[in-house]
């Protein structure tokens, strides 16, 4: 069976695992990189090293599979690791696709390495640096302020891209501020890109590790977010 290892710094690992062990059956394995939490906030070549070093190490270790669950190691790493031939995949802030089903302004929302990069004139881009601290904690009346708060002065956007991945376990909350808002997350790019690769690879039943950096199972930690 396939091994597929996510690479992340928090629980939007998780909501990548169930989006993608819907479109391919493989034994997963979350690799958590709390060492380095929230990604979202360092580097451009502090995020190329952190994924170097990662996905190298996966790959060597007997991983059939990288999938950089985080937006800001996708948005630096994965392409230098595709033209190298690596069986590597990332998820992105859906900005392209967006774009194409707007009429006005696309608001784009996460990682600040990510936003300072968007130079598009129908984009809004809104770093919500503590978002992945908040969506650590679970606390969806505390999310559901925060949002409230940093959007309440923003017009003239009919959707919504996420730059984060963690966002994709709160898109209700994100609902609750702007209902009549359109919502694209970062998984359908990736679940559409392994199941046309991979669908062809079956089994029983799939299998799942939540590990920490030095690869100690944390499973408990966020069985929360596993029910």
């Amino acid at each position: 069976m396939l091994t597929i290892s996510i690479v992340d710094d928090g629980v939007g690992c998780l909501a990548t695992y169930s989006k993608l062990k819907q479109a391919v059956l493989a034994n997963y394995q979350c690799i958590m990189l709390q060492d380095a939490f929230p990604l979202g906030k360092l580097s451009r070549q502090r995020l190329f090293a952190i994924g170097n070093k990662v996905c190298r190490e996966l790959l060597s270790k007997g991983s059939d599979i990288v999938v950089f669950s985080s937006v800001a190691l996708s948005n630096v790493c994965t392409r230098h690791f595709v033209q190298q031939g690596l069986p590597v995949f990332g998820c992105d802030a859906p900005i392209g696709h967006s774009c194409t089903y707007t009429a006005s302004k696309v608001l784009v929302v996460g990682d600040k390495c990510v936003t300072d990069n968007v130079r598009l004139s129908n984009v809004i881009a809104l770093p919500l640096p503590d978002f992945p601290i908040l969506a650590e904690k679970g606390n969806e009346r505390d999310i559901v302020q925060y949002l409230t708060t940093q959007l309440e002065d923003l017009q003239g956007f009919d959707c919504i891209a996420f730059a984060n991945s963690s966002m994709n376990l709160y898109k209700h909350c994100f609902r609750r501020v702007v209902p009549n808002v359109q919502i694209f997350d970062t998984l359908q790019g990736i679940s559409r890109r392994l199941y046309k690769k991979y669908h062809k690879f079956s089994a029983e039943e799939s299998t799942i590790a939540i590990l920490d950096q030095q690869r100690q199972d944390i499973s408990e930690k966020y069985c929360y977010f596993l029910q």
